[in-house]
């Protein structure tokens, strides 16, 4: 460097005496306070005690004797081996080397973009004979500069540059984390990237590599890397790799995709189930998704549990509840919820428990004359609505001008309309709702005029002796019974008559015949429909 001193020396052979003299440029240097020169055991040597710029050329060096002269010059350096473009890894270490020519000595300098670079733990220079070099140890990034090496020699100097490039291999800065998606949704995953850019980019499904198409998009945004699918299934979930490479080096890691179907009912409960008080019934339907699936059930808003009550069970796709002696309050909407992480579904039924139909007031058998008019009427218990129908001698019978067919509620009635001989007969009331039927049975006659079928007998007695006269009798009731004596005088009551009416049977009395109770006896029976009578004689003896 300027203001060092330079030495140059010779070793020369001969016969004394011999001379010696230095040329600078074609002319002889003199000593001086500038220059040095000193010839002894052989050795010439010439010193610049502070070298200039403008000390710069051809130095030569001339000795002679009487039989002749000999020289020798300086020569300035120049590089046979250049530097050359470098790429190196961070963290590794280069070597930087070139070869010279010219006059010895030659000093050399390194400079990183135009700084000089002084020898440290991680710079090391080392000039050799016509070899220079420079180490350069933990590579960063900074490090990426132009490097240029510097020769020099008492005759001039020589410089050679070339660029060293550091570079990163890439890493993960942010990994791509693990997603979950439900079907026909995008799934982006994004991985920021750490290293010396371009790189390359390269995604895997297990084992196989993706290409780009109209459902897989992948590349790499600044120092982001990404792939996204479009239009997921579930054929879709695994593991995805993430490769990355520059042209020093490469890294990867793995994440996962699950692909989470959200329940769908793919057989649903029957909109509707009617159920009889008292019996058991099972509702069931079908679930697709991913699992794991949950099923709770409510009765509109109250969740269901487990108990004597209710049994529920979820395999195999199908979820089932049991539901156990039914009661009315056990009516309502019945709810099946399925969730699983991707969502949630539900359907439902209409629960109804209903009791059968039961006759609480049945009509009684009708007697009644013709022409009148005739109602039959039941009451009914159970859960309404009932279907309610009247059937005569099996004959299923509607409102007319005959029969007026009425029901509401709990209460079924027809009217007969102007009785006559073919209206007589067995009318059938049945009604039924979803869950059972109950029939009732009503017979409708016509009053008959009163019939004896025992009559009353002519006899002869004693004074003083008890009679009985009776006659049996039937017919529609109510029968009235009046007792005569010679077809005008109304036998009534008294201490010595008793007249009854028991069981179809009329009977009259006398305690003690007497002469008077002698005569014609007529028994007289009569209802709505007519009168009978009959005529017995009773002839007392002794008077």
């Amino acid at each position: 460097t300027e203001r060092d001193p330079v030495t140059l020396e010779c070793t020369v052979s001969g016969t004394p005496e011999l001379q010696a003299k230095w040329f600078k440029d074609g002319k002889q240097l003199m000593p001086s306070r500038y220059y040095t020169m000193s010839f002894e055991d052989n050795v010439a040597r010439f010193r610049i005690e502070s070298i200039m710029k403008e000390d710069s050329g051809t130095y030569v060096f001339k000795v002679e004797n009487d039989f002749g002269s000999s020289t020798y010059q300086s020569i300035p350096p120049s590089f046979t081996k250049k530097l050359t473009k470098m790429d190196k890894i961070l963290g590794s270490s280069v070597h930087m080397e070139c070869k010279v020519s010219g006059s010895l000595p030659i000093t050399a300098k390194w400079f990183k973009d135009g700084k000089e670079i002084a020898d440290s733990a991680k710079y090391r220079s080392l000039c050799h004979e016509n070899t220079v070099s420079l180490d350069v140890n933990y590579l960063e990034l900074s490090d990426s500069a132009n490097y240029t090496c510097s020769v020099t020699n008492v005759a001039g100097s020589d410089s050679c540059s070339a660029v060293l490039t550091v570079k990163e291999p890439p890493s993960f800065l942010v990994k791509p984390e693990g997603q979950q998606a439900i079907p026909d949704s995008t799934v982006e995953f994004k991985a920021v990237l750490k290293g010396t850019p371009p790189f390359k980019i390269k995604w895997f499904k297990e084992d196989l590599e993706l290409v780009p198409g109209p459902n897989c998009l992948f590349g790499i945004e600044g120092s982001t890397g990404f792939l996204n699918l479009y239009s997921v299934d579930v054929t879709k979930s695994g593991k995805y790799t993430c490769q990355v490479s520059n042209d020093v080096g490469s890294d990867s890691c793995t994440t996962t995709l699950t692909v989470t179907e959200p329940p769908k009912f793919i057989k649903k409960l029957e909109p509707s189930k009617v159920v009889k008080q008292g019996d058991s019934t099972r509702l069931e339907c079908k679930i697709s998704g991913s699992p794991e699936i949950k099923v709770v059930w409510y009765r509109n808003d109250t969740e269901l549990h487990a108990g004597e009550k209710f049994q529920m069970s979820f395999i195999d796709s199908v979820a089932v509840i049991e539901l156990r002696h039914l009661v009315a309050d056990d009516s309502g909407d019945y709810i099946c919820e399925a969730v699983n992480p991707a969502g949630r579904a539900s359907c439902s039924t209409k629960l109804l428990v209903k009791e059968p139909p039961v006759f609480s007031r049945k009509p009684s058998p009708v007697d009644t004359l013709k022409g009148t008019e005739v109602s039959l009427e039941c009451e009914i218990s159970g859960t309404p609505p009932f279907d309610v129908t009247w059937y005569k001698d099996k004959r299923q019978i509607r409102s007319s001008k005959k029969y007026r067919v009425t029901s509401k509620n709990y209460h079924a009635s027809v009217h007969i309309l102007n009785i006559e001989a073919s209206d007589i007969g067995e009318y059938q009331c049945k009604a039924q709702n979803d869950v059972g039927s109950d029939t009732c049975i009503c017979t409708v006659k016509l009053k008959e005029p009163p019939k004896f079928v025992t009559k009353i007998h002519s006899l002869t007695v004693v004074v003083g002796e008890p009679v009985e006269l009776q006659a049996t009798i039937e017919g529609s009731q109510p029968i009235s019974v009046v007792w005569l004596k010679d077809k005008e005088e109304v036998i009534r009551e008294s201490e010595n008559t008793t007249i009854t009416y028991v069981d179809n049977t009329a009977t009259l009395q006398l305690a003690k015949t007497e002469p008077a109770s002698a005569g014609k006896y007529i028994c007289q029976i009569s209802n709505d429909a007519g009168t009978r009578e009959c005529i017995a004689t009773l002839t007392v003896l002794g008077w």
